[in-house]
């Protein structure tokens, strides 16, 4: 399905890099592969959140710098087939979305689904493994950051965060991060907004 000259299905920025923690992007790229034709979608619509985590990839390229840690991107569109589904999820490849349909994504075949897990999904989420392991062997405890980014007005309801720190039971990282955040001016911060880690859907945080 991916072409000899497009990218690949994911990208691992400083896989050497020192930091106990590994940063991931889930929704990093709106590429489709070009047999899939767009999935029947302008370029409009491909440049807007429906397709991607739009700005997420630059802020995770960013914390991946500051940290020395190491990133994991994914390579193309979610609506390819979302890394952040689980595969029994019926919006793992999604017919619809923000209330814009996906022609290409409609009536599908099993063997098509299992083309786009075997070549997109899996390989995104080894390579999470591959770095967890360098982290591991190394003596350490990985911290998992998955970078996304929200639109700001969604289902007709204003978001007024500029952040949102999703987590669930485990708060060593997102307490201490929600106190520094809480304490510059300026910055609307949702703790677990404008989703709630508490009722996941989501297949990477888990």
């Amino acid at each position: 399905m991916i072409g000899s000259d497009e990218p690949p299905p994911f990208a691992v920025v400083n896989p050497q890099g020192r930091a106990p923690t590994l940063v991931v992007c889930d929704h990093a790229s709106n590429a489709i592969p070009r047999v899939l034709q767009r999935l029947g979608l302008d370029e409009g619509t491909l440049a807007k959140h429906v397709a991607y985590d739009v700005g997420c990839a630059a802020v995770a390229r960013h914390l991946s710098r500051l940290l020395d840690a190491p990133l994991v991107l994914c390579g193309y569109s979610r609506l390819v087939i979302d890394a952040n589904r689980h595969l029994s999820d019926p919006t793992s490849i999604a017919e619809a979305s923000d209330a814009i349909a996906i022609p290409g994504n409609r009536g599908i075949s099993v063997a098509e689904t299992l083309q786009r897990t075997i070549e997109f999904f899996h390989p995104y989420h080894n390579a999470i493994r591959v770095c967890l392991q360098r982290i591991r062997r190394r003596g350490q405890v990985p911290a998992i950051v998955s970078v996304h980014s929200f639109a700001p007005v969604f289902g007709g309801m204003r978001r007024p965060w500029q952040i949102g720190v999703l987590w669930h039971r485990d708060g060593r990282v997102a307490r201490p991060l929600l106190e520094r955040l809480a304490g510059l001016p300026d910055l609307s911060v949702g703790d677990n907004e404008p989703y709630n880690a508490r009722e996941p859907v989501g297949y990477t945080m888990d």
